[in-house]
């Protein structure tokens, strides 16, 4: 892929957010596992639906790739659009799973990376994308609805939970009605974010246009727009239309440049774990050794995913109803302990460490994995009691999701400092000693007991 420009990722991580706004089209919906059809597509499958339905003649509409066109044709016979919309896939485009650039986009505007995401699509991707992830994000796609300062997603033409007549479809709506009118004003409070990364537009929408036009036009030009397609720049209509440089467009994938762009991000969380764990360590009077046990540690999360970053600190939290956590200092801080604590395991038993995409860490002997442990903490105001049941959700999550279950969660920051005894289930029946059938549970393992390191030996049978 063509890389990102450096003044793009420099915009994305400014500190306070909000430098970057999204516009975003059919070509980010249309790669598996989203997989909604792109407009000609769907305008040629709703035409002969039409037709065979018998409210079109054969050639009826000039072009049937033209979705305005057939919507104005449409309207133009039946004064509304329900029988077109009606040939919609509305269901599909309502439970439209997201995709991975879906997924990390709704991690971004947690994060306050993406300011507003302006969508030109009708399904309900990325709101199913939060609702995976456990992210509230603002969606407005009704005329007359406010748009929040926050992070928000707009949906300027409806979508599939508008009611028919309400979707922007038609051409002489598309080409002139909605100047003055609400959907130019929503277009000019998002598009004057100092930068614009447009996304998977192939055809350049008035709206849009005329009105990146306006805004530059006041600012002299000095407005930062880019492109990402996966057309050449040469064939891309629209960078021609918006008189974007080559040298601010992108030839790509929709998953791969949001990809790239979360990896700024999450490179510089990285760093923010890093700088504060160790600065908290130094605090509490931990040695160097200590300190490198810990860095040693987290340089092992270089390069991991944004979305593997934001489970890490929601499983670290014992948060049941996330799957994205967004960073803080205080979740650096609340983080630093477990991690070290793994450190000394893997020490102590003679084995590596390797997160996963889960969320987990992988401990590994001779290169094999043997155990999986979830990193957690009570945060110095949970008991053992408290956290228990959270850990055990957590560990069924992980299960559900991913091909090793959690053999251990190692939880720091609890208040009991009491020795703690082992934990038999008596509904479960578990056995430790059972090296056939294993643990019908996970160990939940308190770093306050002084025989940690050795009862996760056991279990691995290598202590």
């Amino acid at each position: 892929m063509t890389p990102i420009p450096a003044e793009l990722l420099q915009s994305l991580a400014a500190p306070g957010g909000g430098q970057v706004a999204l516009v975003i089209g059919a070509g980010c919906s249309v790669g598996h596992p989203t997989s909604i059809p792109l407009a000609g597509d769907l305008s040629e499958a709703v035409e002969r639906q039409l037709v065979l339905n018998g409210r079109l003649h054969a050639n009826q509409c000039p072009n049937p790739r033209d979705l305005a066109a057939l919507a104005s044709l449409v309207f133009q016979i039946c004064n509304n659009q329900v029988e077109l919309v009606q040939c919609f896939p509305i269901q599909r485009m309502r439970l439209a799973r997201a995709n991975l650039g879906y997924k990390l986009l709704v991690a971004l505007m947690a994060e306050g990376a993406v300011s507003h995401v302006l969508s030109l699509n009708f399904d309900l991707a990325i709101q199913n994308a939060a609702a995976e992830l456990g992210i509230e994000i603002a969606t407005i796609a009704a005329v007359n609805e406010p748009v929040p300062i926050r992070a928000a997603l707009i949906q300027l033409h409806g979508n599939a939970n508008s009611e028919p007549d309400e979707l922007v479809l038609r051409t002489e709506v598309m080409d002139g009605e909605w100047i003055g009118q609400w959907h130019q004003i929503v277009a000019q409070q998002v598009l004057a974010a100092p930068t614009v990364l447009f996304a998977g537009l192939g055809s350049p929408a008035p709206v849009i246009t005329a009105t990146v036009a306006m805004i530059q036009g006041a600012l002299s030009g000095n407005k930062a727009l880019y492109q990402a397609d996966i057309v050449p720049f040469a064939e891309s209509g629209f960078a021609a239309k918006l008189e974007i440089p080559e040298h601010r467009y992108i030839q790509a994938s929709w998953d791969s440049v949001v990809t790239r762009l979360a990896e700024r991000i999450a490179a510089q969380q990285v760093d923010s774990l890093s700088r504060s764990g160790r600065a908290l360590l130094m605090e509490n009077h931990h040695g160097e050794d200590d300190l490198q046990r810990f860095s040693s540690i987290v340089a092992k999360l270089a390069g991991q995913s944004l979305l593997t970053l934001g489970k890490m600190r929601a499983f670290a939290d014992l948060d049941r109803d996330k799957l994205y956590r967004q960073h803080s200092v205080r979740d650096d801080e609340f983080m630093s302990e477990p991690i070290l604590r793994l450190a000394e395991v893997a020490e102590r038993l003679g084995l590596d460490t390797a997160p996963t995409p889960a969320g987990t860490w992988t401990l590994r002997r001779n290169g094999q994995p043997i155990g999986q442990i979830v990193l957690a903490t009570g945060g110095g105001v949970r008991r053992m009691a408290a956290v228990e049941a959270r850990a055990k959700t957590i560990c069924e999550i992980v299960a559900d999701s991913g091909p090793m279950p959690v053999d251990i969660v190692l939880i720091c920051g609890l208040v009991d400092a009491a020795p703690v005894f082992d934990h038999i289930d008596l509904i479960a029946d578990e056995k430790p000693d059972d090296i056939i059938g294993g643990l019908a549970a996970p160990l939940l393992v308190s770093a306050n007991d002084p025989l940690h390191v050795d009862r996760i030996g056991e279990l691995l049978h290598v202590a």
